[in-house]
């Protein structure tokens, strides 16, 4: 950057949390892009804006203009035709005339008449103005837009933010720019680590040495430097381990944010925790003090790894503590392990314990929610075809590890507690994967359940769930998403699609939807469930628009209402083929579809009753009427064999038929005097609309 317009701006605070330093992560440069851009303070080709986030403090460094550029500025008003009496220049100035000059601190003589486009204007020149008469406003605007999920207040101000503000440096160059923002004076003294080092203050002389004069303080601004730093430490830790560090639990990304100087210590303890089952070890060192365990090979070494911020002079003094939490909570994992052993899954699948526990306050407890599940994976089971009674032990044992003492300790080896204690129980293979996976797939991504009885369990415990939630009344609502429905939907979206499970949706949703009816705890009607099955379907449309597929074929293929979801999805690209061909022969059928629709609704609707060749008079209406009936049956037949490329192109077929039943040579006129014959051509119409219905409303597409 250049020395003298780099821009610095550091916010520093009482510790951030790991999340919030993400959140910062991502909004700061656009935040601070955009306002700089807004007050003309861009430097043109130097938009890249350097942030920077630690557990302490928060920068930007940017290169930024010493002053805001002057403007010539334009202000439009009314049309002269309301701003002077008469609708002419000449007159007097009406009252929106003169409130527009005096709303923008002109004298009303002062406005200017743009003859071309019949407006008033008024021209304000604005002068130069210092970058610290300008940043000021922008970065309270800039913390004001930083969105947290839990902000809060301090004092007595009315000020929210993640975490209280204590300290702000802001240069730019080698010039301070002081003011006044969030309760604190901004100016170049910033704070070094909080134990490190002689001093706990700091100048910073020039905006382009804040890093260099930060490390003099023991800290790493950089995020990626500390990353970096961290890794490297850990790899030469493990390697005089003669190992690898490893992180199952995604903790190292937490762990660069918790610390300013990082420093790598090695501990160990003691081998007869090995006994325990690896996922149960790693968790109690990873879930809360962050240890990054030790593999050699395919086995867990004695040890751990975890970075410090403190004095690594100090390493002797502190490792001690550190072994000895980790082997206060193994004891503890140990004995829940041994005791949830003892008792048995059986025990804690029982009425007494489940339903001792309360799921929702407006659904009930555990069991409630274990025999609303129990009932979609039978109804699952049978559509699919997999061993009823493997479904069966799968779900009523399904949460039954919520009230074991491991889990109430570690809640994220859920499930997988669960399928060990369901193993230790003699309980089928099948039955054990599908206790574990029934969470799968956390994501758009993440793996998902394996084919058979855990894909069963895993779809039945999110169908479930949106069923449950819709019919309390707690429905997402904007980015408010407490139950992870939205993941819930593409759970139910990616097992089915990627499985290729003939679900009938319509039916899993009915199924739960008596389940909660029947337990008295929501009333899961026709509308709801359609809400319910809409909220999937806009995963399944998202998902096919990410894949290119155009959102007006989906649409077209959703109003087939289609009862599995592989088959809407397949159905949507054959369309989208077909579509972005540029078939004339199938646009003529989607314009023949949408002009149907329109004249029978322009008729009033059509009369029961079937289409009588008798009454044709053109040979355009015989030709049509022989297409049709030799179209709409095998039509009809593609989708239901899943068959849509061949059902596309037998509608494309009814192409030159329909454009000659309209055409002004060849065609008729359906709004005839004769009643007959007119109804005759509106049922022939309808059988136009019925017999591409299986392909969904092609009206929609744009062509």
């Amino acid at each position: 950057m250049s020395e003298d317009r780099t821009l610095l701006w550091e916010v520093g605070c009482e510790e951030l949390p790991a999340w919030a330093c993400d959140a910062l992560e991502r909004q700061l440069p656009a935040l601070v892009r955009d306002a700089l851009a807004e007050a003309r303070l861009s430097v043109e080709g130097a938009e890249d804006v350097v942030a920077w986030v630690g557990p302490r403090r928060f920068s930007i460094l940017v290169e930024a203009l010493p002053t805001q550029p002057a403007l010539r500025q334009r202000l439009d008003g009314p049309p002269v035709k309301i701003a002077f009496e008469g609708g002419d220049a000449a007159g007097a100035p009406t009252r929106a005339a003169i409130g527009f000059a005096e709303k923008s601190g002109f004298a009303v003589t002062e406005l200017q008449v743009d003859a071309d486009r019949g407006t008033v204007f008024l021209v304000r020149d604005l002068p130069e103005v210092p970058i610290a008469d300008v940043w000021p406003a922008l970065a309270d605007t800039i913390l004001t837009k930083l969105q947290f999920a839990k902000p809060m207040r301090w004092g007595t101000s009315a000020w929210r933010f993640v975490r209280p503000i204590r300290w702000m440096v802001t240069l730019h160059g080698g010039h301070a720019l002081e003011y006044d923002c969030w309760g604190v004076t901004s100016g170049r003294t910033t704070r070094t680590h909080r134990f490190l080092g002689a001093e706990r203050t700091v100048d910073i002389v020039e905006a382009d040495r804040y890093a260099e004069t930060l490390r003099g303080g023991f800290v790493v601004a950089n995020q990626e430097l500390r990353r970096t730093a961290i890794e490297q430490g850990l790899a030469k830790a493990a390697a005089e381990l003669d190992g690898e560090f490893s992180d199952p639990g995604n903790v190292l990304k937490e762990v660069v944010h918790l610390v300013e100087q990082p420093t790598v210590i090695t501990g160990h303890f003691d081998e007869r925790y090995l006994e325990l089952p690896e996922r149960v070890l790693v968790t109690a060192m990873q879930s809360h003090q962050r240890y990054l365990p030790v593999k050699r090979g395919s086995e867990l070494a004695p040890a751990f790894l975890t970075v410090m911020n403190a004095d690594p002079a100090a390493v002797a003094t502190i490792l001690p503590g550190y072994e000895r939490v980790l082997a206060g909570r193994l004891d503890d994992a140990v004995f829940s392990f041994e005791r949830d052993r003892s008792r048995g899954l059986d025990d804690m699948a029982t009425d007494a314990s489940l339903g001792a526990v309360a799921f929702h306050a407006k659904a009930g407890s555990l069991a409630d929610r274990r025999d609303r599940i129990a009932a979609v994976a039978a109804d699952l089971a049978t559509q699919f075809g997999v061993d009823a009674t493997q479904v069966a032990d799968a779900a009523r044992l399904a949460k039954a590890d919520q009230v074991s003492t491991v889990v109430q300790e570690f809640a994220e080896l859920e499930g997988y507690v669960g399928s060990l204690y369901a193993a230790a129980g003699d309980y089928a293979a099948p039955v054990c994967q599908a206790i574990d996976q029934q969470f799968l797939p956390r994501g758009l991504d993440s793996e998902l359940p394996a084919a058979g009885v855990p894909a069963v369990l895993a779809l039945a415990d999110k169908i479930e769930l949106l069923v449950t939630m819709f019919a309390i009344g707690e429905q997402p609502t904007g980015s408010r998403d407490p139950h992870a429905l939205r993941r819930a939907a593409i759970g139910v979206m990616r097992i089915a699609l990627e499985h290729d499970l003939p679900l009938d949706l319509d039916a899993a949703l009915a199924t739960a939807g008596a389940a909660i009816h029947t337990q008295g705890f929501g009333a899961a009607e026709t509308e709801l469930l359609v809400q319910v099955r809409d909220f999937i379907l806009d995963r399944v449309e998202k998902r096919l628009s990410d894949a290119g597929v155009r959102v007006d074929a989906v649409r077209a293929a959703r109003s087939a209402e289609l009862t599995q979801l592989q088959h809407l999805d397949e159905l949507a690209r054959a369309i989208d083929v077909e579509v972005k061909g540029g078939d004339v022969t199938f646009t003529q059928v989607l314009e023949a579809q949408g002009r149907s629709r329109n004249i029978i609704a322009k008729a009033g609707g059509v009369l029961d009753g079937s289409v009588d060749p008798t009454k044709f008079e053109a040979d355009s209406e015989r030709e049509l009427h022989r297409v049709l009936q030799a179209t709409a049956e095998p039509l009809k037949v593609a989708v239901a064999e899943r068959r849509f490329g061949e059902a596309v192109t037998l509608a494309a077929g009814l192409g030159p038929a329909v454009d000659a039943f309209f055409a002004r040579e060849t065609g008729v006129m359906i709004m005839t005097d004769d009643d007959l014959v007119q109804t005759n051509r509106l049922r022939l119409l309808a059988e136009v609309i019925d017999a591409t219905a299986p392909l969904g409303d092609l009206s929609q597409l744009q062509v």
